[in-house]
């Protein structure tokens, strides 16, 4: 069983979970693979586990490090932006800690709670090295909290379209339209009013409430930033990360204060991240290919016309832009 003080002071000791009650949190201790593995840390058990009180975490004496964040919309290129910007000794990536999550099923976690999180994941696991923390998209709704908290840190608000968010979900199967689903359900709860759609969801396609899910998403970044400021929440679009990939890497790692050097930069480029699937580590165009193949359907692209015509028309409305304008690269 491990100390305290070896569990605050190795990093490799991840906060995975809150225990409901708010009295405890589990830490796993992860191996270099793990962290680095395709599958998100939400999806990881750890080498070891342990439960530790939160009052002897609170009072402790943690060392925290410099922390920024990706933020994103969902099927968005995030997993792809982390790992682009990850440069071993200088920025440590943590893809989708549960943590982040169990905070945000807590109906109203206090900022000491939150701000313990934020320590726990910012320790080095070098000297000088940043950590760079992408959230999955169901913590969205604690954003301003964190920006607040760690008024230190700069984010990129990471979101696509309305169809490449679409197309996503259908090329996921069941998994993924109950996914859609999920999104709307969970946003629905703090990002915009709803009452007006309440009594029809039950009585609409996957793609529907999906869209509406992405719609309140929108809604809740462009509210976020009004919020921390475009200073330190920018804005960039999915597609605008693939079509100019030295660009957008390059104003990303500005933004986030990385500190990559052209050299850095360049190896990133001519490296394999951007040839191999960000989430599963296969060839990308054969995964594409065979993706695009097993998915697409005329009649799928008319009910995703038919629903994008729909909530532009919602956008309109409201006085939304949508997706959210891009402010980098």
């Amino acid at each position: 069983m491990a100390t305290l003080h070896e569990i605050l002071s190795g990093p490799d000791w991840l906060p995975h979970e809150i225990d409901p009650s708010g009295k405890g949190m589990l830490f796993v201790r992860m191996t270099p693979d793990q962290f680095t593995a395709h599958q998100f840390l939400a999806h990881q058990d750890g080498a070891e586990r342990q439960w530790v009180p939160i009052d002897d975490l609170l009072v402790a004496d943690l060392q925290s490090g410099p922390v920024q964040f990706i933020f994103h919309s969902g099927f968005c290129r995030s997993t792809l932006l982390l790992r682009a910007l990850c440069v071993e000794g200088k920025v440590f990536g943590l893809n989708e800690p549960e943590i982040i999550n169990s905070l945000a099923r807590l109906a109203d976690p206090s900022d000491a709670l939150i701000g313990l999180v934020l320590d726990l994941l910012s320790r080095a696991h070098a000297a000088g090295q940043t950590t760079l923390i992408k959230p999955s998209n169901f913590g969205n709704r604690l954003i301003p909290s964190i920006m607040r908290i760690r008024n230190d840190a700069t984010a990129i608000l990471l979101t696509g379209t309305l169809d490449e968010f679409l197309w996503a979900i259908v090329r996921k199967g069941l998994l993924g339209r109950q996914w859609g689903r999920q999104t709307y359900l969970i946003a629905a709860t703090y990002a915009g009013e709803v009452k007006a759609f309440e009594p029809l969801i039950a009585g609409m396609t996957d793609l529907q409430v999906a869209a509406l899910g992405w719609l309140l998403m929108q809604n809740w970044f462009a509210q976020s930033q009004r919020t921390i400021g475009t200073a330190r929440a920018g804005v960039m679009h999915s597609a605008h990360l693939n079509a100019n990939r030295a660009m957008a890497i390059s104003a990303s790692a500005t933004h986030l204060k990385l500190g990559l050097t052209q050299a850095e930069t360049g190896a990133i480029l001519e490296g394999p991240v951007f040839t191999t699937d960000a989430k599963t580590g296969e060839d990308y165009a054969s995964k594409q290919a065979s993706d695009s193949q097993r998915s697409r359907s005329a009649v799928t692209a008319e009910e995703i016309d038919e629903v994008k015509a729909w909530i532009d028309e919602l956008a309109r409305v409201s006085g939304l832009t949508v997706p959210l304008p891009q402010t980098l690269g």
